[in-house]
């Protein structure tokens, strides 16, 4: 699969993840428009295309040392990173960043 097709479906996925924490987390807002989720699914695209590989690799002796669990912290920061840019995003407390940085994790780990 080429990496057009990948960052596709990468949209895709991450409007989704967007939605599905909409949807189960109370303090994760966001609009369930179809134009402003692709919007989101692209920004978090772009920023978990670009920003991760980055982090991961400074991060490197911290994953070393927590087995991997340190991917959380790095996804909540990419969050919070596409909360600045995305307008409509509302995250309210810090379970709910926890859990939809979960929840985008999962989905991104997918590809």
């Amino acid at each position: 699969m080429g990496f057009l097709a990948r960052f596709l479906l990468r949209i895709v996925l991450n409007a989704g993840a967007v939605w599905a924490a909409t949807q189960l987390l109370s303090g994760f807002q966001f609009p369930a428009n179809l134009p402003l989720l692709f919007s989101a699914g692209v920004v978090l695209a772009i920023i978990f295309t670009i920003v991760r590989p980055i982090l991961k690799i400074v991060s490197f002796p911290f994953l070393i040392l927590t087995f991997g669990l340190f991917n959380i912290i790095i996804n909540i920061i990419l969050l919070l990173i596409a909360d600045k840019f995305i307008a409509q995003l509302v995250i309210t407390d810090f379970w709910s960043l926890f859990w939809a940085s979960v929840i985008l994790g999962v989905t991104n780990s997918i590809l």
